[in-house]
């Protein structure tokens, strides 16, 4: 009998530490790299994030078990029409992208109402240094997970069940309400660092000003992403972006107002104290972070006991499958 095998779609550093996180633990099953780009194919092969890479899409996908899709959400619409018709109906397809709900609509329109199809969001931080491809990437992390529109609760909680794998914490949501949050924590940032770097080279002193832009300047502009991949995300979720732009331009009217604020010698000025208050409130977010703590004091993870329907399928090789209704002939 065949191993399982699940196929990895885009090898950056999302993409192969999915990789290298699924081979912590022992497994019989194999996985199978693509990846358009030859630099992220040799990366992936030098951290051994996967078994193998195959360069053409459709031998990658034809017979998979899991299909994880580790590319922007510009491109999910041609990938899924292109590889439709590799899918095994009991075939999970796993999209990671940062906005849910218009990622559940193209798979809607691209795919067959028996195809399995899960969208999740890890929130990787970053804090204490840049992303890399690494086993741990998603340690303790918060995976968001939304199902599509047909989606049995089986392939859900094989997701489930993937995520706490490499060690993430699944994170059921509605799509919608995450997308709305993600506008605010994600997006308007990205917006902003746009915003601001537009500012600063437009100004008839940037010539001189770059000089001395360092490392504040950098962290603020910092966008994270192509032109196209912003400008298909933010366009994606553009009403619920609209809605946090305007409770900007209030939030920064009232922040004005504390600037010209000219209150007596005597007293402590409004905006010294929302200063304070905000820093000690960014010291107990990054605090939270690190600790991947969020509420009170927990007991110790217990993902090493999973036994879930993952475990079963990929690493126990106990694996039922479905009659392959969708076969081609």
């Amino acid at each position: 009998m065949a191993k399982p095998r699940i196929t990895i779609i885009g090898l950056g550093v999302t993409g192969s530490s999915l990789g290298l996180g699924l081979q912590r633990e022992a497994g019989d099953f194999e996985i199978v790299g693509h990846d358009k780009n030859s630099q992220a194919i040799q990366a992936a092969r030098k951290a051994n994030a996967v078994h193998r890479t195959d360069w053409n899409l459709h031998n990658a996908c034809e017979g998979a078990d899991l299909i994880l899709l580790a590319v922007p959400l510009s491109e999910l619409r041609d990938l899924l029409h292109h590889i439709r018709e590799d899918l095994r109906s009991d075939t999970l397809v796993f999209a990671v992208v940062n906005v849910l709900q218009p990622a559940i609509a193209v798979a809607a329109a691209e795919l067959g109402a028996e195809t399995h199809f899960v969208v999740g969001h890890p929130v990787l931080t970053g804090i204490g240094g840049p992303l890399t491809i690494r086993a741990d990437l998603f340690d303790e992390v918060p995976f968001s997970l939304a199902p599509g529109l047909h989606t049995d609760p089986s392939a859900v909680q094989l997701a489930s069940d993937f995520v706490e794998r490499i060690g993430a914490k699944p994170f059921f949501v509605d799509a919608q309400e995450h997308d709305g949050l993600i506008a605010a924590t994600e997006q308007l940032p990205q917006l902003l660092a746009a915003a601001l770097m537009h500012l600063s080279i437009s100004g008839p002193g940037w010539r001189e000003a770059r000089r001395l832009a360092g490392r504040h300047f950098a962290k603020a502009t910092e966008l994270d992403a192509s032109a196209a991949q912003l400008f298909s995300a933010l366009q994606a979720n553009r009403d619920n972006l609209l809605v946090r732009i305007d409770q900007l331009q209030q939030e920064l009217n009232g922040w004005r107002e504390l600037l010209a604020l000219e209150p007596a010698e005597d007293e402590k000025h409004p905006l010294l104290s929302q200063l304070e208050a905000i820093v000690e409130e960014r010291l107990r977010w990054e605090g939270q972070v690190i600790l991947k703590r969020w509420d009170d004091p927990v007991t110790p993870s217990q993902n090493e006991e999973t036994r879930g329907m993952f475990r079963q399928m990929f690493f126990g090789n106990m694996m039922g499958r479905r009659p392959d209704r969708d076969k081609r002939s």
